[in-house]
């Protein structure tokens, strides 16, 4: 019998194989431009950061990479550079290249470890903007951020090339504490499409890539088959809900399907068990998190920007399933606004209708 696409991967050779080749671009038509007014009126402050309403007012190295990504959507340069300006000298404060992750009004810099999933996205807008541009200081810099990234978060475990969360604090003996939201597709594929001029192994972010999509095949938990926010992963491959996190479902990694999307991902396995859970809400609240492996729900229903994950997640699971989606309210935090824009892209890159 012939092994299929997933049968690879679970057998652990998925660098033989090649994904979302040819996928149209993230923007293939502008941002709305009301819709990024209204983004940078509420989020981007005049300095530069990007503000998480949803989070003491706090900003952070995703925040940063997020707007940089909308501003280049929206072809705003002036607010991009206004971004990537205050991102190099607020987060781009460590010696090894990459950003310090948290930013508080109150105090400043106040946690100097990397999140490796906003490195990621600064690194992939500034791509995005010296392709818009024709920018080579941008695409300088953003090389720069992956020979960081490689040097300080890839690691190679069970046979797998894989992403720690942040350089410090997710070894624990022989096993590893993963983020499979981290695992941001699109632009892992964008650095494994730099030439070898400017990296020393590009091949190392498919390896990335393909090694994500590996543990998204083995991290199914749950009566849903859902991925943990927080994953362990041991020596011999062997994975499990992480201790020392909520063991849940929730609001890591319902970006998960949102990256799949954004990569041009079509095959409905890697989605239905985000359709499943939509699903099985029978037409009411969606929860915004779910325990693991336990299955318990929460009573806070998720967001208007979860809500347009799962909707995208239904399209493409091929369920039939559907997800009622609001309009974003004037008081829809940073994080919802972010997702419900982001998959609002990947609906349009995929010729999905809203």
């Amino acid at each position: 019998m012939t092994p299929t696409r997933r049968d690879l991967l679970i057998g652990g050779t998925a660098a033989l194989l090649t994904t979302a080749a040819g996928v149209p671009p993230l923007w293939a038509k502008p941002f709305d431009a009301a819709a990024w007014r209204d983004y940078a009126d509420r989020f981007l402050r005049p300095e530069g950061r990007i503000v998480d309403t949803g989070n003491n007012g706090v900003s952070h190295s995703e925040g940063q990479g997020y707007g940089m990504l909308l501003a280049v959507a929206a072809g705003d340069r002036a607010a991009f550079d206004r971004l990537w300006g205050w991102t190099q000298r607020n987060l781009m404060v460590r010696e090894d290249g990459l950003a310090a992750w948290r930013w508080q009004p109150e105090g400043g810099v106040t946690d100097r470890n990397n999140a490796s999933d906003g490195d990621i996205l600064i690194a992939w807008a500034l791509l995005r903007a010296a392709d818009q541009w024709k920018a080579d200081a941008y695409r300088a810099a953003a090389v720069a951020i992956v020979k960081a990234l490689a040097a300080a978060v890839v690691v190679e475990q069970a046979g797998l090339t894989v992403l720690l969360p942040g350089r410090d604090g997710f070894r624990k003996g022989d096993s590893l504490t993963l983020n499979l939201s981290y695992w941001v597709f699109p632009a892992l594929r964008a650095f494994a499409a730099l030439p070898a001029s400017a990296l020393p192994d590009p091949a190392l972010w498919r390896k990335v890539a393909d090694s994500g999509l590996v543990l998204l095949a083995k991290a199914r938990f749950g009566a849903h088959q859902l991925p943990p926010d927080w994953l362990a992963l041991d020596a011999k491959g062997g994975v499990a809900v992480a201790d020392g996190f909520r063991k849940q479902y929730g609001y890591d990694a319902v970006r998960v399907p949102l990256y799949l999307a954004l990569d041009g991902h079509r095959d409905p396995y890697y989605f239905r068990p985000f359709a499943l859970l939509a699903a099985q809400s029978g037409g009411g609240p969606i929860p915004a998190a779910v325990s693991l492996p336990g299955g318990t729900t929460t009573q806070v229903a998720a967001s208007v920007g979860m809500l347009a994950v799962y909707r995208l997640a239904c399209e493409l699971a091929g369920t039939g399933d559907r997800v009622t989606v609001p309009p974003l309210a004037a008081t829809e935090d940073y994080y919802s606004t972010t997702l419900a824009h982001l998959s609002a892209l990947a609906a349009q890159s995929l010729g999905i209708a809203p």
